[in-house]
């Protein structure tokens, strides 16, 4: 194997694969690395952990053909000090030792056979393709997949519900305290539809991913088990989270006997003031509604009290509940409004956070009984 291939475009595809080895100790040390296939001017990575695996493309100019492994985070460490010249990889097949010249800096890499690469059967030969734009989808994403329950859980609600059909979008995730949904309009020229559970992980990476990529369309291939990611630089495939997903259109209250519209700035600035003094086992933060102002409070038995006022436009009687207040963060955060409507059903009600300019997009956020 011998090429040579541009320096920010090495980086910027084991950018893509790295983060997809293997992060832990494991029987099998190869999945540390990354798979480096040469051919007809082309160079291809490839990574797995045995539950997702990712390939990403760049042009090289290939004297050799060969394919190795190599460790993936050494890699990366290497690329990123490189200079900005071309690099160039020469394999040794005797003692698979990788040579990596750029300039004046040279370093050998000891890597192991492709041979002992896991073949990670990421092709779906009988699934459904559906072409959809990658803006729409990064935000849905964006906007559930952050109340998905930990993936260490393996149930079906560490995934992210995932329908589409025709020209709608509709994502879900919850963990049992908060529900988001977002429903995005899309296009879907051939009409193809898909019901299914993504696992929470997969999402983050792929948005990880899309960070550094500029498309505007993904394909989506899926069939019973699996799903696949995929562009013109890179794919991912991963297994789907198995089981029933929860009836969450029945938690979702159809109305608010009370609604706070809160300027969503002024929100995520004082709730990052006074969640300096929150008891950190339970992150509790009073919401006190009343007179057209929110006060918020926090106190941690021997450390101390905090408390702010937010303007708001709320005209009901006074109302005094608590959350976490990070469940209300990750929810205001992902907006695109000016100002974030509250719907309100007593203290202990679940209550709907949505953005003021979308009627597509809450979050359910289940209060906190305080004494």
């Amino acid at each position: 194997m011998f090429f040579t291939i541009d320096k920010d475009s090495l980086l910027n595809k084991l950018k893509i694969v790295e983060k997809i080895t293997a992060q832990r100790g494991n029987v099998q040390p190869v999945l540390s690395n990354i798979l480096f296939e040469a051919e007809n001017n082309m160079l291809n990575l490839s990574a797995t952990d045995l539950y997702i695996s990712v390939k990403a493309k760049a042009s090289a100019i290939v004297k050799k053909e060969g394919k190795i492994t190599l460790p993936a985070k050494k890699l990366l460490e290497i690329a990123a000090k490189l200079p900005d010249k071309p690099v160039e990889f020469s394999l040794n097949e005797d003692n698979n030792i990788v040579s990596i010249v750029c300039g004046n800096s040279k370093f050998e890499v000891i890597g192991i056979s492709a041979q002992e690469f896991p073949k990670t059967n990421d092709e779906i030969s009988d699934g459904t393709d559906i072409e959809i734009e990658l803006e729409p989808l990064l935000k849905s994403i964006k906007n559930t997949v952050y109340a998905a329950a930990n993936y260490e859980n393996r149930n079906v609600i560490s995934g992210v519900f995932c329908l589409i059909k025709d020209t709608k979008l509709e994502m879900a995730a919850t963990d049992g305290n908060r529900l988001t949904r977002i429903i995005e309009t899309i296009k879907n020229n051939d009409s193809k539809n898909a019901k299914i559970v993504i696992p929470s992980r997969t999402l983050n990476e792929f948005l990880r991913i899309c960070s550094f990529i500029s498309e505007e369309n993904v394909i989506l291939t899926v069939d019973k088990s699996k799903i696949m990611f995929k562009t013109m630089s890179f794919s991912l495939t991963s297994q789907l989270t198995e089981g029933e997903y929860p009836p969450y259109e029945q938690l979702i209250p159809k109305t608010a006997a009370n609604n706070a519209v809160i300027p969503k700035d002024e929100l995520i600035s004082a709730l990052e003031r006074v969640s300096t003094m929150v008891n950190d086992r339970n992150s509790i933060v009073k919401f006190i509604f009343n007179n057209n102002n929110l006060l918020l409070k926090a106190e941690t038995p021997n450390s101390g009290t905090s408390e702010d006022i937010i303007e708001c436009n709320y005209s009901g009687d006074e109302l005094a509940m608590a959350f976490n207040y990070k469940y209300v963060l990750d929810s205001v955060r992902t907006m695109e409004a000016k100002n974030v409507i509250v719907g309100l059903n007593g203290s202990l009600s679940a209550t709907v956070f949505k953005p003021e300019s979308e009627e597509n997009y809450i979050c359910l956020i289940m209060p906190i009984q305080i004494k």
